[in-house]
């Protein structure tokens, strides 16, 4: 009986899917703008290659050619909001597809996008492209971040959030 209790343990030990987590600081542009927002990105990878994810804004710039996009970011240089993302990961080819789900965005400096991106090989590095309402033009890179620091960060910028 002991035997049996032991093996039946043991395999759900072996069956519980752990989530691997990374953080990742990077930056998002769109072609041929001048539109910037930094990133830190939590990711979380489980073994049935689902993905669940943080991305932590901070707005940076906007595109001057544009009044309307200029009048609407006005006075909201350095304001945050964070972009909840699930989808899934392809670990033969190292896709990373996820799509924004919800945001804690008191300022409404974001968006939720649809995220086509490219894990390298060492897990160092994120790039790839995002789409918001059909425009395909943003394109995301972000590099490996001591998850400690990056902890930090975001437990600073929730909480900041949180106040507003």
């Amino acid at each position: 009986m002991k035997k049996i209790l032991i093996l039946l343990l043991l395999s759900c030990f072996i069956c519980h899917s752990h989530a691997q987590v990374t953080y990742y600081k990077g930056e998002w542009t769109k072609i041929n703008m001048h539109e910037l927002f930094t990133c830190i990105i939590k990711l979380e990878i489980d073994n049935k290659e689902h993905v669940k994810g943080e991305f932590l804004w901070k707005f940076l710039a906007i595109d001057s050619s544009s009044t309307s996009m200029m009048d609407y970011y006005k006075r909201k240089k350095g304001k945050t909001g964070i972009e909840y993302v699930e989808g899934n990961y392809n670990r033969s080819t190292h896709d990373v597809y996820v799509e924004g789900k919800y945001k804690d965005d008191p300022f409404e400096i974001l968006g939720l996008d649809k995220y086509n991106l490219k894990l390298s090989a060492d897990k160092k590095v994120i790039y790839g492209r995002t789409s918001t309402g059909g425009s395909n033009e943003g394109l995301l890179y972000a590099v490996k971040m001591d998850a400690a620091i990056a902890q930090k960060e975001m437990k600073a910028a929730k909480d900041q959030l949180k106040k507003n």
